[in-house]
């Protein structure tokens, strides 16, 4: 082989190796951005939560009986879907704290899996209140049943367009039509 040609090789495979490192920063921020969109999105639904969360706690309060109980199964389903939307939301910003690309990457695959869990719990949440809606809660309080449905449908679907973004960039098995 051409010393020649050799050596401008090399230099081409140089000249690409540092074009592509000086793109890694800007892929690396978009993934950070995407994270804290998702972030700011589920602080939106947290005070929206909060909201909720008072209004079954004032109509459990003034409630007796069956119908107390139908609001406690209800709320349940809040409070429980809920925590696992905190747990996203408690990995999201570390991974806004991570430093290293190593601890990126760990973390990226964390925020992944309990993405994909959070949307399957509340995908079964929605599907267990709408299913059980008409037996459980009474038709004076459907309101609140309805109002929680909706909250944990736009929840869902703020985890599904972070889950989107995070199955671009590593394999992910959630399957959007559940």
């Amino acid at each position: 082989m051409n010393p020649r040609a050799s050596l401008s090789f090399q230099a081409r495979i140089v000249v690409s190796v540092l074009a592509c490192a000086a793109l890694l920063p800007a892929a690396h921020g978009a993934e950070r951005a995407g994270v804290a969109n998702a972030l700011y999105e589920l602080r939106q639904s947290a005070s929206a939560v909060a909201a909720l969360d008072s209004d079954f706690r004032s109509l459990i309060e003034v409630s007796s009986g069956e119908e107390r109980l139908a609001l406690y199964w209800t709320y349940n389903h809040l409070i429980g879907s809920w925590s696992h939307v905190e747990d996203l939301r408690t990995q999201l910003e570390l991974a806004l704290e991570a430093d290293s690309y190593r601890d990126q990457e760990s973390t990226r695959a964390t925020l992944r899996d309990q993405a994909e869990f959070v949307r399957w719990e509340l995908g079964y949440a929605i599907a267990d209140l709408e299913k059980h809606a008409a037996v459980t809660v009474p038709r004076r309080h459907l309101w609140i049943n309805e109002a929680l449905r909706w909250m944990l449908s736009v929840a869902r679907a703020r985890v599904d367009r972070f889950l989107m973004a995070q199955c671009a960039h590593m394999p992910c098995v959630a399957d959007p039509d559940n």
